[in-house]
């Protein structure tokens, strides 16, 4: 952020409170006090880098679906997929069982690629002889998406007999094949996975990735070879479900053998409520033996800071101003003492991260809730838009009188709660916003707004940059959807709260010290796995998203121990994550780098920086 220079009195501010910080909290925060190792990531050329796409053949996909089943699951699971693919620059032609009956499309240009099969019921499943061609003897995948009783091709998928659903559905999930690092090393609990699946038989050919943990061994998901290709089984009913996309992907790519996909590489690490008003006096549920406000200075702020310099990890934090339901005029902060801690808490972070709004208030900007809403969030409705606008408005002005930097390009709906309407005044108080960081693709129940990593469908302008993941010490279930956004589109994208160990539910009964350890270890881990993820912040993010998704992207790999890429218009470096069987054994001979390898999961990363890469085999 641009920095102003400050009146002669809040300097003054400053020195006391840095003689306060020299006797009241460890040495490793004061150094982060008077520092200024601000970072900016290069990932803009000074010039858009264009090339041709060659018609030829390249890695295609075919995702064929039964728009007559009577589940709708299927449509969920089609749209759900082939975003998938879109984030991850795979090509893919979408059609109906009858678009394809009647055009009877050529499969050849699929071969470095897989057909998707996207339904319940198969029966009319046409062209069979066709699809089974494409594999046998074209080497195409076959992927199945949706567990089928009744399809004709069960027996090519390596089912043996007739099948029947499971009598009781299984529960949990536990991965037998690496599939992608941090992902396939979860095993998923009852309550994130309830599977709808066949009670098989399978043949001795077939090599079982995924299976139940209760009751123990049903397959999920399973491979076998067929003639020079393959196919792929989910014998589930999971993949219209977002946090699954990372594994469809991922498994897909690798069971075509090689193949590669694009991906941003980004890590933002959020804060919620921070800096926020905090008073001399204890919260309910405040078992640190501290004040509000001494924990924050003493513990908090230090320790968060530390594993910030530790891993090179950047915060982008949502500011709130007062902890009040106000919804009608005037709107005011209240100075109850809690101004030193807030001017270096926002002093921390303007120095390496982003500040962001998260409101005046913490009240959803939002004129009406369901009574189910309103039980869950407390909020009151605001009476008016004209209200909404005054308390941003509000927001604006204690920005300027407070923070004394740009105002803000990103906003954190409290609760993830945003209407249009709120919506609509914000973008009045702050029209330079870049972007908006809500949830994740959830349902949206609850008023929730649900967000993809694609531009604001009301202001396109502005993207969307949703945290997927919280809390600092996630269990298994929480990993795998960190793992998996990684998996499909090379982002990590986190939140906490300053004041979670206060909560039971959040901070999951922990001490602070058990929570910063495992926040200290997840942060850790994401580096040590990915250290291709540049730290970023969110608006950096959106600016790199919006470059992204310029790009076009065409990959061929029909030349043995060769990868050709070409990207256009590549307006910044763009990754990609290749499958081989031996990651040392590659080089580029153009346009880019190899960042990372992976030996285990036969991964490597490269940063592309021209409009044609060559990637082969060291010779």
């Amino acid at each position: 952020m641009r920095k102003t220079k400050l009146p002669v009195w809040r300097v003054a501010v400053y020195a006391i409170l840095l003689i306060v910080l020299a006797l009241t909290i460890p040495t490793r925060v004061q150094e982060w006090v008077g520092s200024d190792k601000r970072w900016s990531p290069e990932f803009e050329f000074t010039h858009s880098k264009q090339t041709v796409l060659p018609d030829a053949p390249h890695q295609r996909y075919l995702l064929l679906y039964n728009a007559e089943d009577r589940i709708a699951e299927t449509k969920a699971t089609r749209d759900n997929l082939a975003m998938a693919m879109s984030y991850g620059k795979l090509p893919v032609d979408v059609m109906s069982f009858a678009e394809y009956r009647q055009l009877n499309t050529p499969l050849d240009q699929y071969a470095q690629g897989a057909i998707i099969l996207v339904a319940e019921q198969q029966a009319n499943l046409p062209h069979v002889e066709n699809i089974k061609r494409y594999v046998t003897e074209q080497g195409g995948l076959l992927v199945n998406t949706i567990r089928s009783s009744d399809s004709p091709i069960n027996s090519f998928m390596g089912i043996l007999g007739s099948v029947d659903f499971a009598p009781t559905a299984p529960t949990g999930l536990r991965w037998t094949e690496k599939i992608y690092p941090g992902l396939s090393e979860q095993t998923l609990s009852a309550e994130r996975v309830t599977s709808s699946s066949l009670e098989v038989q399978l043949s001795s050919q077939v090599n079982v990735w995924a299976e139940s943990v209760e009751p123990s061994g049903i397959p999920y998901l399973w491979r076998m070879e067929q003639g020079k290709g393959g196919v792929l089984y989910w014998n589930t009913l999971l993949l219209h479900e977002s946090v699954m996309r990372g594994a469809f992907v991922q498994s897909m790519i690798k069971a075509q053998g090689d193949g590669a996909k694009a991906t941003i590489g980004g890590q933002v690490w959020f804060i919620d409520d921070f800096p926020s008003p905090a008073y001399n006096r204890v919260s309910e549920g405040n078992l640190t033996g501290m004040t509000d406000y001494d924990f924050r200075l003493k513990r908090w702020d230090p320790d968060m800071q530390e594993i910030a310099k530790k891993y090179g990890v950047r915060y982008s934090v949502g500011t709130i101003f007062m902890y009040s339901d106000r919804v009608t005029p005037p709107f005011e902060v209240l100075h109850e003492g809690q101004q030193l801690l807030f001017d270096l808490e926002v002093k921390l972070i303007e120095d390496s991260g982003e500040i962001g709004l998260h409101g005046f208030n913490h009240q959803s900007l939002n004129l009406s809730y369901t009574p189910e809403e309103q039980e869950l969030y407390g909020y009151r409705p605001w009476p008016s838009e004209q209200a909404m606008l005054q308390s941003l408005l509000a927001a604006r002005n204690t920005w300027k009188a407070e923070i004394h930097s740009q105002l803000p390009t990103m906003y954190i709906p409290p609760s993830n709660v945003l209407s249009k309407e709120g919506k609509d005044q914000l973008l009045k108080a702050f029209p330079d916003l870049k972007t908006i960081s809500s949830l994740y693709a959830t349902s949206g129940k609850q008023g929730e707004l649900a967000q993809e990593f694609l531009p604001d469908p009301d202001y396109p302008q502005v993207m969307g940059t949703p945290r997927a993941t919280s809390g600092y010490s996630p269990e298994a279930d929480e990993l795998s959807d960190l793992y998996s956004l990684v998996a499909t589109l090379g982002i990590v994208s986190h939140f906490n709260h300053p004041d979670d160990v206060f909560s039971d539910e959040r901070g999951k009964g922990m001490t602070w010290d058990k929570l910063r350890d495992g926040f200290d270890r997840l942060v850790q881990d994401v580096n040590l796995r990915f250290s291709w993820l540049q730290p970023l912040t969110a608006s950096e993010l959106s600016d790199k998203l919006r470059l992204y998704h310029q790009t076009q992207v065409q990959i061929d790999r029909s030349q043995a121990g060769r990868l050709t890429a070409y990207l256009t218009p590549l307006k910044g470096p763009v990754y990609l994550e290749v499958r081989v069987a031996a990651p040392h054994d590659w080089d580029v001979k153009a346009g880019g780098k190899i960042v990372s390898r992976n030996e285990e999961y036969g991964l490597l990363w490269v940063e592309v920086t021209e409009p044609m890469l060559v990637l082969e085999v060291a010779k």
